[in-house]
């Protein structure tokens, strides 16, 4: 056995309550006295909350916070971040506020407090992503990673109960494909699969039979929270986990065919970033597990199931994902542009050699209507 695994440094605090707890420390930690909190303007009123106890170092927010990060959009916090000459960037939100506060951090230097409220994993991770005149651009940069990353699961048990799986599944699509990406290693695919079993397991616990548990009057009386958002106290918190594990897989391991087709998707025809992932994963699975037969049966495993693709496809079904691209706003008319600009970027790294005939077959199975 001969591997390398490398991961970036940084600082987890993980558990309920700690964007109130353990949040003010973690800013004094870092030595931060002139903060940029970037947050999504729907989340201002929670983030005005959380930084109260430090709101004399908040110099400045910036809350034009937009899907897939345009290059704009980005760019302005940036020149905010400059004017207000702050000394550290908190990211409170998902994906896309994680995403925009890395490219502050990526043009200025200065270190990233990361609270996620959706189980994106970005936080986790030296990946950084602009999307520019409908193409999406990433690339890997220790700049933007955070330096600390404060998990809450009370936050994202606020998700509304269709992002949360869409969400979930977006984490999913992390650590399957982890197993075949570019730097993949026996350490990287023990975390997948521990990450694996954790989402699913979530997942589950969100299903109908989940939902209608958490909606009883019995269950409103020992928690709250979860009749208010959805999700169960004990599924938020193995989604939560399970994404952070995903993260930190997907920060080693790289990213392969699943990624490029998603970013070409969102950038391109601006489709929502975590459904669009969980669309095409059971596809791209499809299309590569007759290259790699003892990954499906790790995958499958982890799932609780026989077989990886009936599993996951099984997972989807009890929990009401969203299943075709025509579900989440491509139109037929855009498949073919669709199938061409994904070609554009071949090759691309994948245990299967992939060709046009193949993106074509897995667009074409992830557009289908659902039966």
């Amino acid at each position: 056995m001969q591997f390398s695994f490398e991961t970036s440094p940084a600082r987890v605090v993980f558990g309920r309550g700690t964007v109130r707890t353990a949040l003010p420390e973690e800013v004094e930690r870092l030595g931060i006295q002139r903060l940029l909190v970037v947050s999504a303007r729907a989340l201002e009123p929670l983030a005005r909350e959380v930084t109260a106890p430090f709101a004399d170092a908040v110099v400045a927010w910036f809350t034009k916070v937009e899907q897939h990060v345009p290059a704009d959009v980005a760019e302005q916090a940036v020149v905010v971040a400059r004017r207000a000459r702050a000394d550290g960037v908190l990211s409170i939100g998902g994906g896309s506020t994680t995403g925009t506060a890395k490219i502050v951090a990526r043009e200025t230097g200065i270190p990233i407090l990361a609270v996620p409220t959706t189980y994106a994993g970005s936080e986790m991770t030296p990946v950084w992503g602009l999307t520019r005149s409908g193409h999406k651009e990433t690339g890997i940069d220790p700049a933007v990673q955070p330096r600390t990353v404060v998990l809450d699961p009370n936050l994202t048990d606020q998700l509304p109960r269709r992002l949360a799986v869409s969400s979930a599944l977006n984490a999913l699509a992390h650590v399957v494909e982890a197993h075949w990406a570019p730097r993949a290693n026996p350490v990287s695919s023990a975390l997948a699969d521990e990450a694996t079993t954790a989402l699913a397991t979530g997942l589950r616990a969100i299903g109908r039979e989940g939902l209608q548990r958490a909606a009883s009057p019995e269950a409103s009386l020992r928690d709250p929270v979860a009749t208010w958002a959805g999700t169960p106290a004990a599924a938020g918190e193995q989604l939560l986990y399970g994404a952070f594990l995903a993260g930190g897989t997907y920060a080693v391991t790289g990213a392969g065919l699943h990624h490029k087709i998603c970013h070409v998707l969102g950038g391109a025809f601006n489709l929502p970033h975590a459904a669009t992932h969980a669309v095409v994963l059971p596809n791209v699975l499809a299309l590569n597990l007759p290259a790699v037969p003892a990954v499906g049966e790790r995958i499958a495993h982890a799932l609780g199931a026989e077989e990886a693709v009936s599993g996951m496809r099984r997972l989807y079904a009890e929990v009401g994902a969203p299943r075709t691209l025509a579900q989440i706003g491509l139109r037929p008319d855009q498949l073919d542009e669709a199938i061409d600009r994904v070609s554009a970027e071949l090759p691309i790294a994948n245990p299967r050699p992939v060709g046009t005939a193949e993106v074509r077959a897995v667009l074409t199975a992830a557009f289908g209507e659902v039966a």
